[in-house]
């Protein structure tokens, strides 16, 4: 599709900018064809009723990457699956594990699969999603445990384990040093899987390195380990650190099929966060489904209330701090098309399901180029291009990307690193370790 297509959109843009001295600085068009196919899904070994099931849902025939996927598991192999949004990740490792569980028939333990999502909003949203497919086509039971999980459907869960439980790594964190029930539950898992693999990083990927740990000794010794994310510098290094063994690296296409535009517009001396506002307003009041992102709570409640108060614009508030019900029915509203433009910190930046995205805006510049690129992905339709929008101000790294854009665009998405050996991190999990397991020893090889 033409990388025209929102020419008058961005003079409008360009127009908006200039009042406060500032302009359009660059446009940057990305052109992405079909991923690699592989077998049609009545040539990949698959149990008849999930091949009637994926033909119910559209899916015809495998990507190549989801193939690889496929045979990777039937090996019993562990592996990485990076790939980029709304490119079928998901599918690359629920594929897999479905044909698993009813080939095995009544016979298959339950759990069956283990899914860890970082977040309990966005394990709700997966819940939804597997469920379609998992209980609605397929008859399989899928539920949440998590800290939000009522006392009844724990029982419930406890009592008869779903086929697949989804849950977060703070929920096994606590529930595995306090729960014989919980540690009873994982016991007979056979799969393993680590969704959103890129958010592993840092601190936050060294405590979630010790929950799988041990979570895997409760597991038994044949068991899979799988992880799924977007895009990053050096996944096959980051898996084996997380996982605590070799994996295979199963790579898919950076992006969806079709035209992403990117765009880097110059704030001048207008405050980037009412540039920012007017900017959404533009594109809700043209009918473009748009999510922004800010870096911080109040950043996204000044952006709202700019919009609102300056251009008349309801727009919607994703972030921490708000209740649960509130930030599902923004999601709900703006997955229909009630609510055209939403406002969000990072929370966003994750796999959360909203429908079709014409636009992202970025009220800033993302300190990390793999943050950039999961954010960017999330903008277009099957049907017309992607439009990303940047902000660009004073700040020093903004500064030199507005004189060498090409440069922004040349980059790779960097390492993301973890550290095992961090006491502060082992000391916690070491105290949880000797309630979960009295007595254990901890080689050197296992730190």
């Amino acid at each position: 599709m033409s990388s025209g297509y929102y020419d008058g959109v961005l003079a409008e843009l360009d127009m908006l900018a200039r009042r406060g001295g500032g302009r359009l600085a660059y446009k940057h068009v990305e052109e992405y064809g079909d991923p690699e196919f592989g077998p049609y899904i009545d040539d990949a070994g698959l149990e008849s009723r999930l091949v009637e099931a994926l033909r119910r849902i559209g899916i015809e025939r495998l990507y190549k990457f989801q193939y690889d996927a496929l045979q990777a598991y039937r090996r019993g192999e562990s592996f990485v699956v990076v790939s980029g949004t709304g490119t079928g990740k998901t599918e690359a490792f629920m594929i897999p594990i479905l044909d698993s569980i009813l080939k095995h028939g009544v016979g298959a333990p339950r759990p069956y699969a283990i899914l860890v999502y970082p977040t309990k909003a966005l394990a709700r949203d997966q819940l939804y999603r597997i469920r379609v497919l998992a209980e609605g086509m397929l008859g399989l039971r899928v539920a949440v445990l998590d800290g939000d999980t009522p006392r009844d459907e724990r029982t419930s869960i406890y009592a008869s384990p779903p086929h697949i439980l989804i849950t977060n790594p703070d929920m096994m964190h606590v529930g595995l040093a306090f729960s014989d029930r919980i540690r009873r539950l994982i016991r007979e898992s056979r799969v393993l899987v680590l969704d959103e693999l890129h958010v592993y990083r840092g601190v936050f990927g060294s405590h979630v390195k010790w929950v799988v740990y041990r979570m895997l000794l409760e597991m038994s010794d044949d068991v899979v380990v799988i992880g799924s994310g977007a895009t990053i510098g050096n996944p096959g290094d980051l898996g084996a650190k997380l996982f605590g063994r070799s994996v295979r690296v199963v790579e898919g296409p950076p992006r969806r099929k079709g035209t992403a535009i990117h765009v880097f517009i110059d704030s001048g001396s207008m405050s980037r966060w009412s540039l920012t506002a007017g900017i959404i307003a533009v594109l809700a009041r043209r009918g473009i489904k748009t999510l922004a992102f800010t870096d911080s709570q109040q950043m996204a409640e000044l952006v709202a209330r700019i919009a609102k108060k300056s251009y008349g614009v309801r727009v919607g508030v994703h972030r921490a701090g708000i209740e649960a019900s509130e930030r599902r029915r923004v999601e709900e509203d703006f997955r229909e098309g009630r609510l055209m433009a939403v406002v969000s910190t990072p929370t966003m930046e994750l796999g959360v399901d909203l429908g079709d995205l014409d636009a992202v805006v970025m009220a800033n510049l993302p300190r990390s180029y793999s943050s950039y690129v999961q954010r960017a992905g999330r903008a277009g339709r099957r049907d017309k291009p992607g439009l990303v929008v940047t902000v660009m101000g004073d700040d020093a790294i903004e500064a030199y990307f507005l004189r060498k854009p090409y440069e922004f665009f040349r980059q790779q998405p960097e390492p993301s690193y973890i550290e095992p050996g961090n006491r502060e991190i082992a000391m916690v999990h070491l105290a949880a370790l000797s309630l979960q397991r009295p007595g254990i020893r901890i080689s050197q090889d296992e730190r």
